[in-house]
């Protein structure tokens, strides 16, 4: 299985075509998260050889993209092909444009909370579900024909637990979690993949996961079709 197969390297790193370096070796280090040897997800769905090809690929897009003459070579490619306009890799604005941008406000210290402590979370979740409250949520979720972020978002924070908590114990990167969360369907990773995170998360949760991956799919595609529409 390569769920790669048919994507360029931007698509396989899910950036834009005009994505900066910090921004090509987020992505990186993203994808190494998800697909590395110790990833509970792809442990799952994939053999050694399987995992090792999707890396390969993660590889080659990385130092392609790092390396400028490399990088322009293979717009240039991209561009030949049809798959993209010249225009769509342009990073910087024209300098007429340049002089009409107003100057950058200065930026808010934004204090970040320190990484939660180490607990059970599986004991955790389990104790909590016992409340009213929280079996009221997951009644009301499980009732549902479709199954949106912010509901899987609202019982994760009624639960008390952060994102850096599910990352630690399952390695799912915050950014594929968060994507969940706020419907950012353009943002996440194949369905196959999806449909592993949204197991797993479901069952840290306490909820049926083939419920929530069927529900939340089924958003997924109304959401779409939507978009698409218009």
């Amino acid at each position: 299985m390569n769920t790669f197969e048919g994507q360029h390297h931007y698509e396989i790193l899910k950036i834009a075509l005009n994505a900066d370096v910090k921004e090509i070796e987020r992505a990186y280090r993203e994808a190494l998260e998800i697909y590395e040897e110790n990833s509970l997800i792809t442990y799952t769905l994939f053999s050694e050889d399987q995992r090792s090809d999707l890396l390969q690929a993660i590889d080659e897009a990385y130092h392609t993209l790092m390396d400028a003459e490399r990088r322009a070579a293979y717009n240039q490619y991209l561009i030949d092909s049809g798959v993209a306009e010249a225009a769509a890799f342009q990073t910087n604005p024209p300098e007429e444009a340049k002089a009409e941008v107003a100057p950058a406000p200065t930026p808010t210290i934004k204090v970040v909370a320190p990484s939660p402590k180490h607990r059970d979370l599986r004991t955790w979740v389990q104790k909590r579900s016992l409340e009213e409250e929280i079996k009221g949520l997951v009644a009301e979720i499980s009732a549902r024909d479709t199954i949106s972020g912010s509901d899987l978002k609202k019982l994760r924070q009624t639960l008390d637990i952060q994102l850096e908590e599910i990352f630690e114990l399952t390695r799912i990167s915050t950014a594929v979690l968060t994507a969940i969360e706020e419907n950012r369907y353009e943002s996440l990773p194949a369905e196959v993949f999806l449909k592993g995170f949204l197991k797993t998360y479901a069952q840290m949760m306490q909820i049926d996961p083939k419920h929530v991956i069927a529900g939340y799919l089924k958003n997924k595609t109304a959401a779409t079709s939507m978009r698409k529409s218009k």
